[in-house]
């Protein structure tokens, strides 16, 4: 039963991520508004990687892009890409200190937006290159409390 929760628990926080990141807000808001999906998984992958990895990381992006009515596979290659990533390179990220996984991270979701910029330009909806990169800072920033709070969310029902 421990195993069952702890999957319920991980796509519990990646639903509430999904329904976060398609709320609708000011303008100001979207401009910079936070790579939930990527945070949240970004977090069960180094916290989890037996639960949360690259095909659990797919099927989230495909669900996003569902949600999103964005072309089909876009979140879901630029997902398990990163999760490719952070699996292989989990034990070293989750030693280093917040402030160096802060800028591990960058890294990493620079990686997600280029995959997102890229599918868009392929088919012909490139948008202006600043807007993909705004996200990336406000998510490095939102690292520390979004850890901290799905840290106390797995102690708290024992996720392993």
């Amino acid at each position: 039963m421990s195993g069952l929760r702890s999957y319920l628990i991980i796509v519990l926080t990646l639903i509430v991520a999904m329904v976060v990141s398609i709320l609708p807000f000011p303008h100001w808001y979207v401009v910079g508004r936070p790579l939930w999906l990527p945070l949240v998984g970004t977090y069960w992958c180094l916290a989890s990687p037996r639960r949360m990895g690259i095909v659990t990381s797919w099927f989230a992006g495909f669900c996003f892009d569902a949600v999103r009515a964005s072309p089909l596979g876009e979140h879901a290659l630029a997902l398990s890409v990163i999760a490719y990533v952070i699996q292989r390179y989990h034990l070293q990220i989750r030693t280093l200190h917040i402030g160096q996984q802060m800028l591990a991270l960058t890294g990493i979701f620079l990686l997600y937006e280029f995959l997102i910029f890229w599918i868009n330009g392929i088919i012909s909806k490139p948008g202006p290159i600043l807007l993909y990169g705004i996200p990336i800072f406000v998510s490095v920033g939102l690292w520390p409390p979004v850890s901290s709070g799905l840290r106390f969310i797995r102690r708290r029902y024992r996720v392993h």
